[in-house]
């Protein structure tokens, strides 16, 4: 087990206009993941033991990289916790386990969501990892939004 980087974690949140159940729908309806998130594929059992995954990949080449964990907690249209959290990606090594937390909280229309990832490890390919999670949230965020907000 890789020693865990203490205090590290990718905090991003933004907020969006649209329902906080819509928001967290999101993250948990395969179809929807596909659409703002890009992945290629996605499983979700949406109760607590269930399975949680997505994957990029161009279609007929194999995936690139696969994030996978297991649901601890769903309170519908507040939070979802993701723990253990696995990383692969087809030119690192396994990278977990981590855990990721999706909170939201609606206000007068608009919904803050807010996205904490944490447990790295620490040596190259976590730095690298940890690198490619702080902008892989900020632009998955900008994605949610922009899709969200352009569809009634």
């Amino acid at each position: 087990m890789a020693k865990t980087a203490a205090g590290r974690r990718v905090n991003r949140s933004t907020t969006i206009q649209a329902s906080a159940a819509r928001v967290l729908e999101a993250f948990l309806e395969p179809e929807l993941m596909k659409q703002w998130w890009g992945a290629t594929r996605a499983l979700v059992e949406p109760r607590r033991g269930g399975i949680w995954a997505a994957a990029w990949g161009e279609p007929g080449q194999g995936y690139r990289y696969v994030v996978s964990g297991v649901v601890k907690s769903l309170k519908p249209g507040q939070r979802l916790k993701l723990d253990p959290l696995v990383y692969f990606n087809w030119e690192r090594p396994v990278l977990g386990p981590m855990r990721l937390g999706i909170s939201v909280r609606e206000k007068d229309g608009l919904t803050r969501v807010s996205v904490r990832q944490d447990g790295y490890g620490e040596g190259p390919d976590w730095d690298w990892y940890y690198e490619a999670v702080v902008k892989g949230w900020k632009d998955a965020l900008a994605n949610l939004k922009e899709f969200l907000e352009s569809r009634p």
